[in-house]
């Protein structure tokens, strides 16, 4: 294979750390492989970040290379001995159910401090894992008890979470990641290498796993797609322990042509970026709307409400939908319990727990207030949008297919869309967070303005912008051409 200017350096480096800052299309898998290649004595892990990105690699990789999920590594190690005890996460019931209580925000709180320990490089939970009173220097008495209270029960809630004889309180997946960063695993003995994958946005349990070994390290990422910081997600590109490492670009995308390497560069200026990014794949149009007649068109939502809106819109057309991670990955079930809760049709909740866990949709709706839970508003408020929402959810499930290639229509969200292309991408309108508001905090700003990135950069053949996209490309231009508005109009 003929490698480029920016992949040769790389593919042939022989540094203890390397550091590779790879942009959206730039063929960093590609390379990756092509180091791999180069290095076939070494004894290799990719460390993906996701399953199906695992699966993806074994028919990439060579020999010499091992493809896992850290959840993967942790899992073989701690998740077998727990596996009659595992969820997929941890409700406010559970923890309210654990440490007997109805004080919601209590329970509210004790949850983040819990995810945020789990998600977390310390040893022992602490008052930083605390959200609520972070950003105060002194506390009053009251909210001290409060503070030693909630850090109480969340290590309660850690202790019986590990322990394997306490099935009433299960462990989450990464809880056994957790166990597994706090046991310091040596990989010396199985790897030469470790390539890190989507290093701006691991986890911190991620990013000590790796620091602390002595072996070989390659990080590969995009500072700019850092996506997942609200999950406490961190910039392993940018850590302490990869300081002095070799560090390369890989700016020329082969996915798009210039005008939406255009698009992503006007919303990274905003960042301070000045590396362009190159589009050198085929030419790419960029269009307010995307024209009719396409044999399939790609929706991405900043919001779930967003995907679910977009599809009940859609539904009227009678397409065949592929929903990136499935349809029940955006709550349709639930809603759907929730729905029949709401309407006091008990008989027709498929989900028991949610008639163990409220006492009736009053409840559910009192402790959604009280506890500001996200997950809880969105679906309130589906509800009320759609008072047919059985009849519409039927109507989705049975326009879905379970093969993308079958599709006339993907709905998936930002988050979701990161790794994947396609040739026809509109950008649904529930971008509502102005990233260039004065208003806005800085770190939102990024985040906002990453997932922006993220979306447009997911086009191979038309992009269709939203009115947030256009508002920013507008006042670009305006920034650099006071009076260009002007004359255009």
């Amino acid at each position: 294979m003929q490698w480029t200017h920016e992949q040769s350096p790389i593919i042939q480096s022989e540094a203890p750390k390397l550091l590779i800052q790879a942009g959206a299309g730039s063929g960093k898998t590609t390379t990756l492989v092509g180091y791999a290649q180069h290095h076939s004595r070494l004894r290799i892990l990719y460390l993906c970040y996701n399953k199906s990105v695992e699966i993806a690699a074994r028919g990439r990789f060579p020999r010499n290379v091992v493809n896992k999920t850290a959840h993967g590594l942790a899992y073989a190690v701690y998740g077998t001995q727990f596996s009659h005890k595992q969820t997929n996460n941890l409700r406010l019931t559970d923890i309210a159910r654990a440490i007997d209580t109805q004080d919601w925000e209590l329970v509210r709180d004790v949850l983040t401090t819990l995810n945020n320990y789990m998600a977390s490089a310390d040893d022992l939970i602490e008052r930083c894992h605390f959200p609520r009173f972070r950003d105060r220097p002194m506390l009053t008495s009251a909210q001290e008890r409060y503070l030693k209270q909630a850090l109480a029960a969340a290590m309660g809630i850690w202790m019986r979470m590990t322990d394997l004889q306490d099935t009433a309180v299960q462990i989450t997946h990464d809880g056994y990641l957790k166990l597994y960063q706090l046991s310091k695993p040596d990989l010396s003995q199985r790897f030469d290498c470790v390539l890190l994958d989507e290093g701006q946005d691991v986890n911190p349990v991620i990013a000590d796993i790796v620091r602390i070994q002595n072996i070989r390290k390659v990080a590969v990422g995009d500072r700019h797609q850092q996506i997942y910081r609200f999950r406490g997600a961190e910039d392993a590109l940018n850590a302490s322990w990869m300081a002095g490492a070799e560090k390369h670009y890989l700016t020329q995308s082969f996915r798009f042509g210039p005008a939406v390497a255009h698009v992503a560069n006007i919303i990274l200026s905003y960042k301070g970026e000045t590396r362009k990014l190159q589009g050198l794949g085929e030419k790419t149009l960029v269009k307010k709307a995307l024209p009719v007649g396409l044999p399939h068109r790609t929706y991405i939502h900043r919001t779930v409400i967003g995907v679910i809106e977009n599809a009940l819109c859609l539904v009227t057309e009678k397409p065949k939908i592929y929903w990136v991670g499935g349809i029940d990955s955006y709550s349709v079930r639930d809603l759907e319990d929730l729905f029949y809760f709401s309407r006091q049709q008990r008989d027709l909740v498929q989900n028991k727990k949610l008639l163990r866990d409220y006492r009736d949709y009053a409840q559910y709706v009192e402790i959604a207030e009280v506890s500001q839970d996200s997950e809880m508003i969105r679906s309130i408020k589906i509800i009320n949008m759609y008072p047919d929402l059985p009849q519409r959810i039927l109507a989705l499930r049975s326009c879905t297919v379970d093969k993308e290639l079958d599709a006339t229509i993907t709905l998936t969200s930002a988050h979701k869309s990161k790794g994947l292309e396609w040739d026809f991408v509109g950008l649904f309108d529930d971008f509502t967070s102005d990233p260039l508001s004065p208003d806005i905090d800085p770190g939102r700003r990024d985040d906002e303005l990453n997932l922006l990135y993220v979306a447009v950069t997911r086009a191979m053949k038309i992009l269709a912008i939203n009115s947030l996209v256009l508002s920013i490309m507008e006042r670009y231009v305006d920034a650099l051409a006071p009076g260009a508005r002007q004359a255009r109009g």
